[in-house]
């Protein structure tokens, strides 16, 4: 079988309905335990593979479709023909005068990269300040833990990059609540192109659902600082909105349960939000409009997940090959820079690496913070003693996922780490035990694959 093909859905269609029918027994199992909190599910392991080390080939990056959004029921009503050609064009003035597409940026012509343009150039890590033996521990620690990739990026370039489990440079992965990140990011683009006006915006503005009603006071800021208000619980976010056909209509219909900024709550729902938002405001779905703005121009084949209803899961699974993950991380890198061009404001950049409030200091927008106080557990939501990575660089930062996934970005030592592998609900047989399911997703937000490739990694930079 074709390793690009097995990473499509999150559960096979067989087993997914067989898991709707099994979701009852896990309710049980969850109501057993009096905890209603938690967090995304988590990755356990695997069959363990022999690790093959890549240091060549040719990655094919050729652009996905872009095709003009149908409008649904809860979306926007704008003919998208038209939304996508003067959205293409771009660089238009508002009645106040402010620039409404995305301008060039002298300072993205004065970045001299190296960019991956049209692929990653590939070195040895000696060249690069690392050493050898000290990446190839990360990369067998990581090869015992169900990974799919490793791929380290110094200086703008592959010093380390491994395969395992029928993966290749070419496999495009599932990356969980990795996904999560890339759902910001297109918010940004949105924001830098005038599509959205402010992040302090009523979610309602976009979504004619909520207007009128208590869901008025959720703004897009609260949905990316994970603090709506909306309600929460542990099997509903990680079960329930997982199993459901329509993402989106499950989202919109979930109830306020609290003003805004109360609590942080790693709140699934709170994230699809985002794809009404998006498609009421751009006439495009999340994934069109990523394609046209982000994707495209940095050369990546990249897709998102879909709903049986065809929207994209804004809090999971984007796919794409770990060489593009890689170029995700690489534009937080360089500031929303790629190869002499702005893709994303610098402001919305540093906004999102930058605490979003302060009931979780260790968040931003939709992206996990090192180096601040506190930072709360994704799964009980209690504060992790010495924050995020406490053995590493306070400047680093990362979009993490289910089962460890994780792309970390480390301004300091000039790297981008990209660490993908399987998840439980990558299993069918785990849905027949629905109290090591649980136990899995309530493990997860430990990050103890993720934070100990990271460690291994790190003690590799010698200079």
């Amino acid at each position: 079988m074709d390793a690009r093909a097995n990473d499509r859905r999150p559960v096979p269609r067989a087993p997914r309905l067989l898991a709707r029918t099994l979701s009852i027994t896990l309710s049980i199992a969850l109501s057993s335990c009096g905890d209603d909190r938690g967090g995304p599910a988590s990755e356990g392991g695997g069959s363990e593979s022999d690790a093959s080390s890549t240091v060549s080939g040719d990655m094919s990056t050729s652009s996905a479709e872009t095709t003009a959004a149908t409008a649904s029921a809860t979306g926007s009503s704008t003919d998208v023909e038209t939304s996508v050609e003067s959205d293409a064009s771009s660089t238009t003035t508002d009645s106040a005068g402010a620039t409404t597409g995305a301008p060039e940026d002298a300072r993205c012509l004065l970045d001299p990269g190296p960019f991956p343009v049209p692929d990653w150039p590939v070195g040895a890590p000696e060249d690069h300040g690392l050493d050898p033996d000290k990446l190839q521990a990360a990369a067998d620690y990581a090869a015992t833990q169900a990974s799919n990739c490793l791929v380290v990026i110094r200086h703008g370039t592959i010093v380390g990059e491994w395969y395992w489990q029928g993966t290749d440079a070419q496999t495009k992965v599932k990356s969980w609540s990795v996904g999560k990140s890339y759902a910001a990011t297109a918010v940004g683009l949105a924001l830098d192109r005038g599509a959205i006006a402010s992040l302090d915006d009523p979610a309602a503005d976009y979504i004619p659902e909520w207007q009128g009603t208590d869901h008025e006071v959720v703004s897009i800021r609260n949905l990316l600082q994970m603090a709506s208000g909306l309600e929460f619980g542990l099997f509903a976010d990680n079960i329930s909105m997982f199993l459901a056909m329509d993402m989106t209509q499950r989202a919109l219909d979930n109830p306020l349960a609290k003003p805004p900024l109360t609590d942080w709550e790693y709140n699934n729902h709170g994230v699809q939000v985002l794809e009404p938002v998006l498609r009421g405001a751009t006439g495009l779905t999340a994934e069109e409009y990523s394609q046209l703005h982000l994707w495209q121009p940095m050369g990546m084949d990249a897709e998102w997940l879909k709903d049986d209803v065809g929207h994209p899961a804004m809090y999971m699974n984007v796919l794409a090959s770990c060489r593009d993950h890689a170029r995700f991380g690489y534009l937080y890198l360089h500031d929303g820079c790629w190869d002499g061009e702005e893709l994303v404001s610098e402001g919305f950049i540093d906004d999102a690496r930058s605490p979003s409030q302060q009931l979780n200091r260790g968040y931003g927008y939709l992206w996990w913070l090192s180096g601040q106080e506190p930072t709360l557990d994704s799964v009980d939501f209690k504060p992790k003693p010495g924050g995020l990575h406490p053995f590493g660089p306070d400047d680093s930062y990362c979009a993490v996922g289910l089962g460890n996934q994780v792309i970390e970005v480390i301004p300091s030592h000039d790297m981008v780490m990209v660490r993908m592998g399987t998840a439980p609900m990558d299993d069918p047989e785990k849905w027949l035990t629905p109290l090591q399911l649980l136990d899995e997703v309530l493990e997860d937000g430990k990050q103890l694959i993720h934070n100990q490739v990271l460690e291994l990694v790190l003690d590799a930079v010698v200079e």
